[in-house]
């Protein structure tokens, strides 16, 4: 037996903290920090970049962020805590997921209800929220499900929501140079914002000290901020209405629509699978079985709590959760795995959500830093879904990426070919084909599964 891998799979090296162990609380609150600096700037970029793209009043956007972490820290605290059948028992983090933000927007011009903020807010999240109990259900059906989400059609389906992603990071860059010409400023220091953030984010995520690299989004936010300051670019914060923030369950009444419904699923189907991964790797790093019935039941439990979070977030006003990576690798450089620290940390993630101070400074965030910074992170989910193609699928999944995409774009411009013959499509339909992820994850399972099914000897396990 090597000195790195026993008899399950798992690294051999020691942990200074282990899943069961309790640190003193002073260890606990800097490893909890330390995992909080990887995740925070992640978990209130992303419902800003949702609220942002479905056009929010400030009172609604300052609401869903500060939600958002409130809701976060819960969600973390079931994931690890684990009640019952429900949370992995690991410390493993959720957030707002970022895969929603093109799905959202998109199912808003869908929707088209203008100004009725509360009803579009009540409909998507209620939408989302039947979304999420069918990826609950799939807990129970995760061997029947790897089957059809293979890593050639999970890796295709992130390319494509992140190469959508980079185009509506840039589409809101645009916007922010549009309404900077209307104020008559001088449009090139928001193309400067762009390249300063993206330049520190690169720089510091390359970096041979881990925690730097770990730093690198937080640390990029505040070199933008920074420079936009010093520029003139940044205007006074609304002081808070209130000192606290406090949730409101109920605040949207939901609603439901199928087609929103058709839009979301392919994204919980990827959500799983990248949760799947993202519990394994936690799992491994925690000194816990990779395979076998222990294993299963934190993988099942960590699932079901995907779905119930997003369940509990749509009721409280926020948007799909996910359980996050980035902690991951926090526990790596640490060597601290303890369930007591992902409880304080959960705890920090409360206490944020009910100081508005904190949303405050990323709502000041100018268009040209934030949407730089989050266009760069976009590129960076594309490149994920190519290496999983380059590393796990092979010159098959290569296959799937390059024909699904194809199949993808070319339905993207059926409605407007159909138009030039006098041929018009349903309002929902064109709104679906116009969303290359939902057909192209649709198309590479479709392609995935037909190649397989081509080679008769391949025993699919």
């Amino acid at each position: 037996m090597s000195q790195t891998e026993n008899e399950t799979g798992v690294a051999d090296r020691p942990l200074l903290y282990a899943l069961e162990d309790r640190p003193p609380l002073g260890r606990g609150l800097i490893s909890a920090l330390a995992h909080l600096l990887a995740i925070v700037a992640s978990i209130i970029a992303a419902p800003l970049l949702i609220a942002n793209a479905l056009q929010l009043p400030p009172a609604d956007v300052f609401y869903v962020v500060n939600a958002s972490l409130v809701v976060s820290g819960i969600a973390t605290f079931i994931q690890v805590y684990r009640f019952g059948w429900v949370g992995s028992g690991l410390l493993a983090v959720q957030g707002t997921s970022f895969t929603f933000i093109g799905p959202m927007a998109f199912a808003a011009s869908y929707l088209a209800l203008g100004d009725d903020h509360e009803t579009l807010m009540g409909i998507l999240l209620g939408t989302a929220a039947v979304g999420a109990a069918f990826t609950a259900v799939l807990s129970f059906f995760l061997a029947h499900l790897q089957r059809v989400i293979t890593p050639a059609v999970t890796g295709t389906t992130i390319f494509l929501l992140g190469l959508t992603l980079v185009a509506t990071a840039y589409s809101n860059l645009q916007l922010t140079v549009t309404q900077a010409e209307a104020a008559g400023r001088h449009v090139g220091w928001v193309w400067a914002q762009a390249a300063v953030v993206i330049a520190a984010i690169a720089w510091l995520a390359t970096r041979a000290n881990p925690w730097v690299r770990l730093a690198s989004i937080c640390v990029g936010l505040l070199v933008g901020f920074v420079f936009a300051a010093l520029t003139g670019w940044v205007e006074s914060p609304e002081t808070p209405a209130t000192a606290l923030f406090v949730l409101e369950p109920g605040r949207y009444e939901l609603g439901f629509d199928a087609v929103v419904l058709l839009l979301f699923l392919p994204i919980f189907l990827v959500s799983v699978t990248e949760s799947i991964g993202d519990i394994t790797a936690t799992s491994m790093l925690s000194k816990q079985p990779i395979q076998g019935p222990q294993y299963l039941k934190r993988l099942r439990g960590g699932i079901l709590a995907d779905g119930l979070n997003t369940m509990l977030a749509a009721a409280c006003g926020s948007f799909p959760n996910t359980t996050f990576s980035q902690n991951n690798a926090v526990i790596q450089i640490t060597g601290v795995a303890s369930r007591f620290v992902g409880l304080l940390l959960a705890a920090l993630l409360v206490l944020l959500g009910v100081v508005p101070w904190v949303s405050t400074w990323f709502v000041m965030l100018p268009g040209g830093v934030l949407n730089g910074a989050t266009g760069f992170l976009f590129a960076l989910i594309a490149f994920a879904g190519w290496r999983i193609i380059r590393l796990q699928a092979g010159a098959q999944g290569l296959r799937v990426l390059l024909t699904a995409s194809a199949v993808a774009l070319l339905l993207t411009q059926l409605p407007t070919a159909l138009g030039l013959v006098g041929v018009s499509l349903p309002r929902y339909a064109e709104i679906l084909l116009a969303f290359p992820v939902a057909t192209g994850a649709v198309a590479a399972m479709l392609i995935d599964s037909g190649l397989r099914l081509a080679r008769p000897g391949e025993v699919i396990t």
